[in-house]
């Protein structure tokens, strides 16, 4: 009941904005994921693992042929660069339903945790993936030190 003709607030009174907030933000999320669903985020992917010597780094990098591949290291800094090419039947505009393969120049820097030896570093390339041997500067290599006695 309202005394003297006075309404009563409701306990938020900024609840109503915050849920229409929450909404709206929500739109946009779904937006955005239905957006880039299907195109990679970073290209090429890849993966690295660090074992005792150093850094094994894999790329994926399907149909990118070898003469197309750069690699290039500069202290703990492995920058990849190369072309993937998609060859199109004749006439590609005519009857095209979809085209979902990307193609074109691409560059991709990884930060290392630790430099690498880039004169000792080894790369192989099979069915699409690039294979990369880092192995860790003498610098920051674990050393055994011999002990004598005094």
């Amino acid at each position: 009941m309202d005394l003297f003709g006075l309404t009563r607030w409701p306990s938020d009174p900024f609840g109503p904005l915050d849920q229409m907030r929450d909404e709206v933000a929500g739109l946009f999320r779904r937006w955005d994921r239905e957006r880039t669903a299907g195109r990679g985020q970073v290209y090429p992917p890849v993966n690295l693992y660090e074992n005792e010597d150093g850094y094994v780094l894999t790329a994926e990098v399907p149909g990118v042929p070898e003469e197309d591949l750069h690699v290039s290291i500069e202290g703990s800094r492995v920058t990849l660069r190369g072309e993937r090419r998609i060859e199109y039947p004749d006439q590609p505009e005519t009857g095209v339903h979809r085209r979902e393969r990307q193609a074109g120049i691409f560059r991709r820097v990884v930060e290392l945790p630790l430099e690498v030896d880039a004169d000792k570093t080894e790369a192989s390339y099979r069915h699409g993936v690039l294979l990369l041997r880092l192995p860790k500067a003498a610098a920051h290599r674990p050393r055994q030190i011999a002990v004598s006695r005094s």
